[in-house]
């Protein structure tokens, strides 16, 4: 566990190093009863968690872009809605389903790719259309 914590800390210096910032995660929230008036026609409620650093750079074919942190910043941005003891499928999922705003724009997660190290999640690649 304490392999771990150590490289989490190097991942987080080395994205600072190359430049990461913040990012907003934008999430649907969960619709309780009664939050939905009229013919449901009112936007979906959403909450936004921070994750810093975050590393933008453009993907290899320049379609789309990367956005990428470590796994402690995507659990504690996702702990709100997710929980402690989330697993891994049921935080990607949520990734899927959200979007990031960085650098003054709004972007659709497409796609996540979670790095492994050591039998534990150390980074996550989010791919975010251009």
């Amino acid at each position: 566990m304490r392999a771990v914590m150590g490289l989490e800390l190097a991942a987080k210096a080395m994205l600072r190093t190359l430049g990461a910032g913040k990012a907003g995660l934008l999430m649907a929230q969960p619709a309780t009863a009664g939050s939905q008036s009229g013919l449901a026609i009112a936007p979906p409620l959403t909450g936004e968690a921070e994750m810093e650093p975050v590393l933008l750079q453009a993907n290899v074919n320049g379609s789309s872009l990367l956005a990428i942190t470590t796994a402690a910043v995507v659990r504690r941005a996702l702990n709100s809605t997710l929980g402690d003891g989330a697993s891994e499928a049921a935080i990607k999922e949520a990734l899927e389903t959200a979007m990031l705003r960085a650098s003054g724009g709004e972007y659709r997660v497409t796609a996540v790719t979670i790095k492994w190290f050591g039998g534990e999640p150390l980074l996550y690649e989010l791919e975010i259309e251009a």
